[in-house]
């Protein structure tokens, strides 16, 4: 994983989009599980700052945004060979 979080800074769009799938899929991963760790953390009031969460939830959500641009490029690029192939 060449990306190196920084717990406590959201996510910047564009290193995201750098991820290959692999290592998207594995920073998903490792958000959600960062989010339970947090929630926990927040009822058992060992959280110090209840921002963390969201912050985390919104970097959750960039990485599926950019999860589902690539299944729409590929589904996109797929249809379009399909057409050409027809067309032949």
């Amino acid at each position: 994983n060449n990306f190196k979080r920084r717990s406590n800074v959201l996510m910047n769009i564009e290193d995201i989009r750098k991820l290959n799938n692999e290592d998207l899929i594995k920073e998903k991963e490792s958000v959600i599980k960062n989010i339970m760790d947090g929630r926990f953390k927040h009822k058992s009031m060992a959280l110090n700052d209840t921002s963390q969460i969201r912050k985390l939830k919104r970097d959750k959500a960039k990485i599926l945004t950019v999860i589902n641009e690539r299944k729409i490029v590929g589904t996109i690029a797929a249809t379009k060979e399909e057409i050409e192939e027809d067309d032949k």
